[in-house]
């Protein structure tokens, strides 16, 4: 009987799926686990460790630790029961200085202003004094009010969800302060003022984007851009009436946010406006917990998950990883960090989308061969449908060392997998390709299966 060929190649570059179900025969993954997509397809996922002194214990209690970065500064917090330990870390990762324990809040924030910086958890204020060259906590004051989001924008605090009795204000309006001073304080010309969210929503994040600030509430996310005229103060623009998830559900660089909204759809927001990313079924897997969005400035990563599940964002595709990061930074260009640094017992795992060779009729599949290489002990699978019933999840038969795995399953359509031991340095993979024969010829009239790719 003739043998035939599937070629299935630009599935390995185009990432997990980002729509629920797809036509069958897409080249798209179902399942991608312990890889990141680069710009030529799939690479191995590299570890980030976990850099701090041993003697700093560092307690995971979802979302937190938290490692912040300023200008001059690195914070990383850390939740230990019912108070969180606030630090200061030096550059090289070697030395750490306590600033301050308070009790546990939200997440925290930080606006940064150079050599003095504040940092707030909605509950407590905690800002370098420029004048006593030491840091000091603070409430609420007669021109601060207490907010849980604050940002800096060329000068000019700007903050959202208001905690404090502060005029008619409360945790669905956004805030900003006087040009140049830490004063809160409404003026006649609204140089300092405030105005409630436009959608209704809690204000849960606000960061700088651009010359602007987006503001992302529980119903939506609003565009503040500075005016000068007819007087100096903020036009509200609304991009979309869908809200964010969760505080910490957002991330990004001035020219990029990505968030994950109320509707678990990933979006990105640039100065173009707003893109809907997709992966609904995907985010849907970290319910039930508060998702965080953690930023890679080099790879241009975005780390997206909770505390035991976590999918990773590149510039070209989605995958799952097997670390949950709570915190992600850069020190230089080669050392990632996480924390913490604990990784899953996995098996790296490819899984494409249902292919049915463009024929509903009964194929057998022969082998899957791959070019996988370096890599440790290379298994192929094949899930099946039979007559549209179930999917039924197939049996892993090892790939031998000219990268072939005999495999026998019959079936309407199929999934195809790859699963791996361990993937060394310098990991490549650019094919898998299937062998199947044509068992079911009663619908073939004339032309005796037609062959894909050029065959």
């Amino acid at each position: 009987m003739r043998e035939y060929e599937l070629h299935i190649d630009e599935a390995l570059k185009n990432g997990l799926n980002p729509d629920e179900t797809a036509p069958v025969n897409s080249q798209l993954l179902y399942e991608c686990l312990g890889f990141r997509y680069g710009k030529r397809g799939l690479e191995a996922f590299k570890p980030g460790e976990n850099p701090l002194p041993a003697v700093l214990n560092i307690h995971y209690s979802w979302p937190f630790p938290q490692f912040l970065c300023s200008e001059r500064y690195n914070f990383v917090i850390i939740r230990d029961g019912i108070l969180d330990y606030i630090y200061t870390v030096s550059d090289d990762m070697l030395t750490f200085a306590w600033v301050a324990t308070v009790n546990i809040s939200g997440l925290f924030e930080v606006a940064d202003f150079g050599e003095y910086a504040i940092l707030t958890n909605g509950n407590i204020y905690i800002y370098w004094n420029t004048v006593t060259s030491s840091w000091n906590t603070s409430g609420a004051t007669a021109t601060v009010p207490m907010m849980q989001t604050v940002c800096n924008l060329k000068g000019q605090m700007v903050g959202g969800g208001v905690l404090s009795a502060w005029y008619d204000c409360d945790e669905t309006f956004y805030i900003w302060s006087q040009i140049g001073s830490l004063n809160f304080t409404p003026t006649l010309d609204n140089e300092a003022s405030y105005r409630r969210c436009p959608y209704g929503g809690e204000v849960y994040n606000i960061r700088r984007l651009g010359d602007n600030v987006v503001g992302y509430s529980s119903k939506g996310v609003t565009l503040l851009s500075p005016v000068s005229s007819p007087t100096t103060t903020y036009r509200f623009n609304e991009l979309i009436d869908v809200g964010m998830c969760n505080k910490g559900a957002v991330n990004g660089t001035l020219n990029r946010h990505v968030y994950v909204g109320e509707d678990f759809s990933i979006r990105e927001i640039t100065q173009e406006g707003v893109k809907g990313l997709g992966y609904v079924h995907k985010m849907l897997e970290l319910e039930g917990e508060d998702i965080v969005v953690n930023y890679d400035r080099i790879n241009k990563d975005f780390y997206i998950g909770n505390s035991t599940k976590t999918f990773l964002l590149s510039p070209y595709g989605l995958t799952e990883v097997p670390q949950h990061p709570s915190a992600v930074w850069r020190v230089g260009k080669e050392s990632m960090y996480l924390l913490p640094s604990t990784i899953d017992d996995y098996s790296p795992l490819i899984v494409t989308e249902p292919f049915d060779m463009e024929y509903r009729g009964q194929k057998t599949i022969a082998s899957i061969e791959t070019d996988a290489y370096p890599v440790d002990l290379p298994e192929a699978g094949v899930d099946y449908v039979y007559d549209n019933e179930d999917w039924v999840v197939g049996l892993y038969k090892p790939i031998n060392n000219i990268g072939s795995g005999a495999i026998t399953v019959v079936g309407n359509s199929f999934r195809f997998r790859l699963r791996f031991g361990e993937l060394f340095n310098g990991f490549r993979i650019g094919y898998m390709k299937v062998r199947y024969k044509m068992s079911d010829l009663r619908s073939i009239r004339g032309v005796y299966a037609p062959p894909l790719r050029g065959q």
